[in-house]
């Protein structure tokens, strides 16, 4: 029995022939494995100078902290927040 594995440009050109819709399913599922350190730096916050925290927090010698009450709220644009943090924090650089 003969195992076989796929090198980065095998697994690239695969997901490449996926839909969008499974392109999507399979980033969000390898997201979440991800550590904190690790999802900041994926989605560009990782030299903002930002800290994401999840769960109940204390803001203790912060600039600004958003505490958002539902996050299941089909208004809450998740992106537009954090774009607008990010921009915010860039211009006091």
């Amino acid at each position: 029995m003969e195992i076989s594995f796929l090198n980065v440009e095998e697994l690239s050109r695969m997901i490449d022939g996926l839909t969008a819709e499974d392109k999507e399913q399979l980033a969000k599922q390898l997201f979440t494995k991800l550590s904190a350190e690790a999802k900041a730096r994926v989605i560009g916050l990782n030299d903002c100078g930002l800290t994401v925290i999840t769960g109940s927090f204390v803001s203790l010698n912060s600039d600004i902290a958003i505490n958002v009450q539902n996050s299941n709220s089909s208004n809450l644009d998740a992106e537009a927040i954090v774009k607008a943090l990010i921009e915010w924090k860039k211009s006091k650089q």
